[in-house]
């Protein structure tokens, strides 16, 4: 069965739902009476409250892929739409349920289960009971063809590797956004923590201690013919969706969840300085995510302020670590010469003098640009193309 739950059958009569039942190595293991005037032992006790406390469901999805990095897709006979290969958990462990999910359904020649990428708890208002979601990645023997898959036909009409983009877009909403977190969990180090598939909120400090390593951070340096320098404003720049949802990473949908390179630019925008430090602007810059090079994360950068096309990412100026101002976290920040073809022209853009830029954006920020502009730095060559 797949994770989307199915409205359950009534109970029979004299079946009580709230209890459920033993199973397995628990219903063959004797109970244990106590004597006479004997407290039940503390085990007797937790099993008894255990097997009357409410609890929500368990759900388990797998991220397949064949060795073209394709995603492995399933069209269930029992209700419309595709969906990830995995069932509900029974009275077992979640590695446990989706093993026996996909044996059953799938028949693989092999399977190993692999990191946990996403852990989603869906609320009650959604099914008619809370439900916890986990997205784990798969790793099936390659060469793998659909074909290859023995399908359980009274589950599944079909099983197709697809590229990602159409995988998402085949998936329903709910699902959509705890895939799309899951995959970008897969690129990086750390897994999706989501409530109904979009981020939990998390204390910035544990926020960044998900990150792998030291944060990697990557900024561009343009300057207009005068010599005037490119700053922009940190109130709500690189906030939104913008040109970078969907792109060719995969890891956006075009559905407004929140992408790995989206929550880079956020996570920037909180990070360039600490609370009450009162910068008021920042360069064009970004955290660099796990599958970019710094020169890639500036230049995402750059696009969001100067526009998709008519700009360069060039020769590295200057590089420096720092720890994070608000703490949790080192940063390794690099500073690129960039081209523009036309005067960027974003509300919250500015040009500054080099002296007004350097007392105007964080202290690290600062440092790189007082490195880059020092008599003797590496020439620029950054001004706007004639």
């Amino acid at each position: 069965m797949t994770s989307t739950p199915r409205t359950p059958a009534a109970p029979a009569p004299g079946e009580d739902r709230a209890v459920p039942k033993p199973r397995g190595a628990e219903a063959a293991r004797p109970a244990t009476v106590p004597e006479a005037g004997q407290a039940p032992g503390p085990d007797a006790e937790l099993a008894a409250y255990l097997a009357s406390h409410p609890s929500p469901a368990a759900a388990v999805d797998a991220v397949i892929r064949d060795e073209r990095g394709r995603l492995l897709v399933v069209d269930p006979v029992y209700k419309a739409g595709w969906d990830l290969p995995g069932g509900m958990v029974d009275d077992e462990g979640l590695v446990d349920g989706l093993e026996r999910e996909l044996r059953e359904e799938l028949c693989p020649a092999g399977l190993r289960i692999g990191r946990l990428l996403a852990v989603d708890n869906v609320p009650a208002t959604a099914y008619g009971r809370a439900l916890t979601a986990c997205v784990y990645a798969v790793h099936l023997p390659h060469p793998v063809a659909a074909e290859d898959l023995r399908l359980q036909r009274d589950e599944l009409r079909a099983a197709e590797f697809v590229p990602e983009r159409e995988a998402l877009a085949r998936l329903p909403e709910r699902l959509r956004r705890r895939t799309a977190a899951a995959l970008a969990a897969e690129r990086g180090a750390a897994t999706a923590h989501l409530a109904d598939g979009h981020p939990a909120p998390l204390d910035e400090r544990d926020r960044r201690a998900l990150l792998p390593g030291p944060a990697v951070a990557a900024a561009a340096l343009v300057t207009d013919r005068s010599g005037r320098i490119l700053v922009v404003g940190r109130t709500g720049a690189e906030t939104g969706t913008g040109a970078d949802t969907g792109t060719e990473t995969g890891t956006g949908t075009g559905t407004g969840t929140c992408t790995g390179r989206q929550e880079a630019e956020e996570g920037w925008e909180r990070w360039v300085d600490g609370p009450g430090s009162g910068s008021p602007y920042r360069l064009p810059g970004t955290l660099v995510t796990a599958a970019e090079t710094p020169e890639e994360g500036a230049a995402r950068a750059l696009a969001r302020h100067a526009g998709e096309g008519g700009h360069t990412v060039g020769r590295l100026l200057a590089v420096d670590s720092a720890r994070c101002p608000s703490g949790g976290r080192a940063l390794v920040a690099h500073l690129f010469a960039a081209r523009t073809a036309e005067e960027p022209r974003p509300s919250t853009a500015r040009w500054l003098t080099p002296d007004e830029a350097v007392a105007a954006v964080p202290a690290h920020e600062a440092r790189l640009l007082s490195a880059a502009l020092a008599p003797g730095a590496p020439a620029r060559a950054s001004l706007l193309e004639s």
